[in-house]
């Protein structure tokens, strides 16, 4: 099944590093974000065992190569001048190990500091950052694992499954579903369970997506978080909404399941250029749909963007995002419930990282030449509300890179960042190097 129109792999993933080992530009070199299909066009004719490993996680090759292993290593160093206003830490790393058990068993085991520096809440991470046991069993294929977790959505984020968040434990599962008088479609499945402020927490989604023709591309996708889960296997066969529905008592109250459904639609005009459409509704029961409490505020959160191919080796990328906010809350926060209830683990979005109450562009521009790439971010940031807190304004980042060596890149970077609140705005402008090397 083919189904990769709009997925991105998470950050940690070591697809970013099969991608090195098999084909090392400066894109590459950098880990710049790809989605799935431009995954399998750049490694459809490498014959190595390392492509063999992506096109596997990526279901366009049946086996893996036995008994392969492979161990890989990724060094960034920083310099900043003096004075600076943008200092990350001075040195990161990142170690993947990956080892083909069988044709059908991957272990693969990701080591790396790099979110333990960086990002609005480093403490929120460790060491290991993925960890994932896939097994091949016929159809399914069904993994086990400690990571971060991403589903289909724009290079921004994604509304639903996003990569902000921390790794947390899961077991999940992929297969094939036939559908009557629907066709064939392709089915994912997680369950999550952590700890959170003292107290167990479920986390779990759902999503089928088909291709329709050549160009049109369907998913349809639900999600939860809850506070518990009363006949805990029934959550995993019916629908949530269902399941929500059914154990929503007097006597549990409001508060303890937090639900959301997504659709989204990818236009596929020709083999590079995209544009997608993804829209979540945070509480299906708002205001009346399907029997539900009218008094439930509409949560609303949409994603429209397009990749595009506008000339030779350049890429540009234009998305939209807007979330809701209401007087007790909006898209994923708590609304009045318990704030484990929210849909954040750790202080960051389960979902996209815009949050409630935010129109946000985002704007990325990037262009490679032989051994140089360069790349242009730009993004802003405004309220849905004015009534409610939030951040506003916007962010600028310049890349030139040249890639020294084979799997060498040393790249300088500007940034700027005016955000504010309430308070005074945080303005930082500033320069860095970044020399960084594989191995």
């Amino acid at each position: 099944m083919q189904g990769w129109a709009q997925q991105l792999p998470p950050r940690d993933d070591p697809l970013y590093t099969y991608l090195v080992r098999v084909q090392p530009t400066p894109a590459t070199l950098l880990r710049t974000a790809r989605s799935a299909d431009e995954w399998l066009n750049l490694l459809a004719d490498e014959p190595s065992s390392t492509a063999q490993f992506a096109r596997w996680k990526l279901n366009a090759e049946p086996e893996l190569p036995t008994n392969t292993v492979l161990v890989a290593g990724e060094v960034q160093a920083f310099a900043f001048p003096r004075g600076s206003e943008w200092r990350t830490a001075e040195g990161i790393y990142r170690v993947v190990s990956a080892w083909a058990i069988s044709r059908h068993a991957l272990l693969e085991v990701v080591v790396s500091d790099a979110r333990r520096r960086a990002g609005v809440n480093p403490s929120a991470f460790g060491t290991v950052t993925y960890t994932a046991l896939t097994l091949q069993t016929g159809t399914p294929r069904w993994q086990l694992g400690y990571s971060t977790l991403r589903w289909a959505g724009g290079y921004s984020g994604s509304l639903l499954v996003n990569d902000e968040s921390p790794p947390v434990p899961h077991a999940s599962v992929q297969l094939p579903v036939r559908i009557p008088l629907l066709g064939t479609w392709r089915f994912e499945q997680f369950l999550s369970q952590f700890e959170q402020d003292g107290a167990p927490t479920w986390w779990g989604a759902r999503r089928a997506e088909r291709d329709f023709g050549t160009r049109w591309t369907l998913m349809v996708a639900e999600a939860f978080k809850a506070l518990e889960l009363p006949n805990g296997a029934l959550s995993q066969i019916v629908p949530y909404y269902l399941y929500q529905r059914w154990f929503s008592t007097a006597q549990r109250g409001s508060g303890w399941f937090n639900y959301l459904v997504e659709v989204g639609v990818v236009y596929k005009p020709d083999a590079q250029n995209r544009v997608y459409l993804f829209w979540l509704i945070d509480d299906l029961r708002a205001p009346t749909a399907l029997g539900g409490a009218p008094i439930t505020p509409r949560k609303v959160a949409v994603l429209i963007g397009a990749r595009l191919h506008p000339a030779p080796n350049t890429r540009l990328i234009l998305e939209w995002a807007r979330s809701d906010g209401t007087l007790t809350g909006g898209v994923y926060d708590a609304s009045g419930h318990t704030r484990r209830y929210a849909y954040y683990y750790k202080d960051l979005p389960l979902g996209h990282p815009i949050g409630a109450n935010r129109i946000g562009f985002y704007a990325r521009a990037e262009h490679q030449q032989g051994r140089w790439f360069c790349a242009l971010d730009y993004a802003t940031l405004r309220r849905f509300h004015a009534y409610r807190p939030g951040e506003r304004g916007f962010t600028l980042e310049l890349l030139i890179g040249y890639q020294a060596t084979e799997r060498s890149i040393l790249s300088v970077h500007y940034r700027v960042r005016h955000l504010r609140n309430d308070g005074a705005p945080d303005r930082r402008a500033g320069w860095y190097l970044q020399a960084t090397a594989h191995f």
